[in-house]
């Protein structure tokens, strides 16, 4: 009698693991958990940001600890986070609107269909694309606010805050100025998401299948950090075209040619200007982002109705 309530305890308890299992697999994300997630990683990584936005946009060569130096000559500790107010209010929206549209379309016929490494970069670049259009202001404030240190006293734009620059934009430079490189932001957010969202995604996949690996936190960790390689060196020409484009007074660049002319000032390694932050940044940013984003998933995330 003993041996056999032992054996039922056992057997309910295997069960129950693999149901939890099963359910953590199948929990999806809320739409605000890749903005939360994204937020509370730019405020670890905002310096890293800002000495690789300066790197971008100097005229003389410095290198990444010679910045860093400068910008705390310049404006003290506190100078790694010019500009954060609108990197924070950009990550809520744009970011939390680019993963749940990543999300969302894995449910359409045309994508649920095929789990091809190529179905999810198109869910990517679409889902990164009209994310960015709504991010690309907050972007504009965010990079001028970040290089305003650089700027001589009589160019200073001395923005108070990023509500302050959202009025004064239109006003002193026109509406279309809150879309300086709007073409480079958009590319860039594309093929971002792609090399973030959609090889995350896929190696996650293939690691689970191939490899029996279980949704837990050394997967994610492993997904996370090859898809931070992949995505700093594919991004990285378009997010110094944007950045360029974006701190240029008006007329600087008239079309994309001109900006990416500057932008091969320094030959062949002008693209790659600020890679070393932007890799310094990013993988641990990365791997930050999706080990909060799965945890928000398994914790807070639901259930869809038919899995029920």
């Amino acid at each position: 009698m003993y041996n056999s309530s032992v054996r039922i305890t056992k057997q309910y308890a295997h069960c129950k693991v693999l149901a939890d299992t099963e359910d953590r697999e199948l929990r999806r994300p809320r739409w605000w958990s890749g903005g939360v997630a994204s937020t509370c990683v730019a405020c670890v990584v905002a310096p890293f940001d800002l000495v690789k936005t300066h790197m971008q946009t100097q005229t003389t060569k410095k290198g990444m600890v010679q910045t860093a130096i400068k910008v705390i000559k310049i404006r003290g500790y506190l100078g790694f986070y010019d500009g954060f107010s609108a990197a924070a209010i950009r990550q809520m929206t744009c970011t939390s609107l680019r993963f749940s549209l990543y999300e969302c379309g894995k449910d359409l016929e045309i994508f649920s269909s095929s789990n091809s490494l190529i179905s999810k970069i198109v869910l990517a670049s679409i889902s990164g694309s009209i994310g960015s259009l709504v991010g690309i202001p907050l972007d504009v404030i965010n990079i001028r606010m970040q290089t305003n240190m650089q700027v001589a006293d009589h160019g200073k734009r001395n923005y108070k805050h990023f509500i302050d620059a959202l009025i004064r934009i239109p006003k002193e430079e026109g509406w279309m100025a809150l879309y300086n490189g709007g073409f480079a932001a958009v590319l860039k957010s594309a093929i971002g998401t792609t090399g973030q969202l959609a090889v995350y995604d896929h190696v996650k996949s293939e690691l689970h299948t191939r490899f029996m690996m279980d949704d837990d936190v050394y997967l994610h960790l492993k997904s996370s950090f090859i898809s931070s390689i992949i995505d700093a060196i594919i991004t990285q020409p378009f997010d110094v075209l944007k950045t360029l484009m974006m701190n240029a007074p008006p007329g600087q660049f008239p079309t994309v040619v001109h900006a990416i002319k500057y932008m091969m000032r320094f030959d062949f390694w002008g693209p790659y200007r600020g890679l070393a932050p932007t890799i310094v940044r990013k993988a641990p940013a990365t791997i930050l982002l999706f080990l909060i984003y799965e945890q928000l998933r398994i914790n807070l995330g639901y259930l869809p109705l038919e899995s029920q």
